[in-house]
């Protein structure tokens, strides 16, 4: 005897499941704006987020991350909308979930902690009179990396609500 159809998620996780994908979009469309527009000039130097290896990295992780966002959050509203489901969903959104939810996890981490470390090295070596500048451009690096976290918990909410989704399956 056949096992009976699975039944479709009910209404409220799927729109949970929306609401995360959205709020995943929006922390890294900010995170990206933030980073990108990060600058400081002192005396005639003038320094960019791309003169750092650890914001670029957090960048491309941003990016990559977006662009999957994106994708599925058009997949999540065709099934909204719909109502259909199918395995290749189910397992595009666990494993998708799982790699972009580490990768942004680590593109957070490589800017605290670069940010820290060179905040403190950027000060000593400079010696400059007023830190206002530099305080500015590191916290907008801590800016950046705390929406790639809040980012990456929502990942990793969706990516609990795909297991079980699987499970069920």
């Amino acid at each position: 005897m056949a096992p009976p159809p699975p039944s479709p998620p009910p209404v409220a996780l799927k729109v949970v499941n929306l609401l995360l994908r959205v709020l995943t979009a929006v922390f890294l469309v900010i995170s990206v704006i933030v980073l990108t527009t990060n600058s400081v000039t002192i005396g005639t130097i003038k320094f960019h987020f791309n003169d750092v290896y650890a914001y670029r990295y957090m960048l491309a992780s941003a990016v990559i991350g977006l662009i999957y966002a994106a994708i599925q959050l058009f997949f999540t509203i065709c099934q909204f909308a719909t109502g259909a489901t199918n395995s290749f969903n189910y397992q595009l959104d666990f494993y998708g979930d799982k790699v972009i939810s580490y990768l942004v996890a680590t593109g957070s981490a490589a800017g605290f902690g670069v940010t820290k470390d060179l905040k403190d090295v950027f000060i000593a070596v400079v010696a400059l009179d007023s830190t206002d500048h530099v305080d500015e451009f590191f916290s907008k690096g801590y800016a950046s990396a705390s929406l790639l976290l809040f980012a990456f918990l929502c990942l990793a909410i969706l990516s609990v609500f795909s297991s079980l989704a699987i499970a069920k399956r």
